[in-house]
């Protein structure tokens, strides 16, 4: 499958503002059916409003499974089998060494980074198109360790790992299914960047010029390459 076609459904976690709500902008806007969630329900009703009929945007936890499942059935439902689901959903806290990151803080990142790409896995996968892909959204963090981000550092590295386990499974039981991690590529200014980098952030493309090189690549790019990839979004 070279790309993904525009009847086609896409589902993205974490919509409410960032990488994901730039995503389900664009992709919206390039004729797909768009699947997507996050807890906070006023932005997501201004993003339902954005997008308009012939989309599901739901308030849904990525680290309550149960929820997600019911999310992954309803969108199959009434959207089809999606042929791209991207795991975005994430969680950083300031930079501070590990000694000063509070157990709440460290655990938070770790439900919201790994768990919830697990969630979106567990029920999405197996409902997912022959020829589709899984994009577990990870950092050039999650690949070169960050001091005084350590919780997000590990997260990252989890994800990375989970990904390419996940990709062997599905290359074994799910025949035509890829599962792949893309690190956004460079920096984006989104509200996760502020809170790490409050002195750097605006250096950084804002999340709806980087959503124009990012849609095509996973749609386009992204399904030519190997099973288990660790990949890249190029800078717009």
């Amino acid at each position: 499958m070279d790309s993904v076609s525009t009847s086609t459904s896409v589902v993205i976690s974490g919509v409410s503002r960032g990488l994901g709500a730039a995503l389900a902008r664009r992709f919206a806007a390039l004729g797909h059916p768009v699947a997507g969630c996050a807890r906070d329900r006023e932005a997501l009703d201004r993003l339902r409003a954005d997008l308009g009929e012939g989309h599901l945007i739901t308030v849904t936890d990525v680290t309550d499974a149960d929820a997600v499942e019911r999310w992954a059935g309803e969108t199959v439902r009434r959207l089809g089998a999606p042929a791209l689901v991207v795991a975005n959903a994430g969680y950083i806290s300031p930079q501070a060494p590990v000694w000063e990151t509070s157990p709440a803080d460290f655990r938070t990142t770790v439900d919201v980074n790994v768990v919830g790409v697990y969630t979106l896995a567990r029920a999405f996968l197996p409902r997912m198109a022959t020829g589709g892909t899984f994009v577990a959204v990870s950092s050039g963090w999650g690949r070169n360790p960050r001091g005084r981000l350590a919780a997000y550092t590990a997260s990252k590295f989890a994800v990375e790992g989970f990904t390419r386990a996940i990709a062997q499974e599905a290359e074994e039981l799910l025949p035509g299914v890829t599962a792949v991690a893309v690190d956004p590529g460079g920096g984006v200014d989104t509200a996760m960047l502020a809170t790490c980098l409050p002195d750097e952030h605006t250096e950084y493309p804002g999340p709806e010029a980087w959503a124009q090189v990012a849609a095509d690549y996973l749609l386009h790019q992204v399904p030519k390459e190997p099973n288990g990839a660790s990949l890249t979004v190029p800078g717009p």
